[in-house]
């Protein structure tokens, strides 16, 4: 999984943090919204997007979701892509190992 944290619009003052990346096990793109914490609490999730198999598949989608809340920097929205293949490659590979292991015995 991968996650990066987004400083927010300067329009939300409400916010501490924007976090978007790439859950692998839900084959998904996230966003994480959170509010400023209190004093004695750690910071509230205000809006979760992308927790749900396959919910956003693209960068591009990811980008649209987050745009309310922050912006996605090109570098980083390349990094995501990659973070996605990365881990399409590293699933394919165990698999056929798998395969060639059961296929061996």
């Amino acid at each position: 999984m991968s996650r990066y944290s987004l400083k927010p619009l300067p329009e939300h003052s409400d916010i501490f943090e924007v976090a978007v990346g790439w859950d692998p096990g839900l084959g998904t793109f996230f966003v994480m919204v959170f509010g400023v914490p209190d004093a004695a609490r750690d910071p509230i999730v205000r809006y979760w997007y992308g927790g749900q198999p396959n919910h956003l598949v693209t960068v591009e989608e990811l980008q649209n979701v987050a745009a309310p809340y922050a912006e996605i920097p090109a570098e980083l929205a390349r990094q995501l892509a990659n973070d996605q293949r990365d881990s399409e490659v590293y699933v394919s590979r165990r698999l056929s190992r798998f395969i060639s292991q059961l296929l061996n015995r």
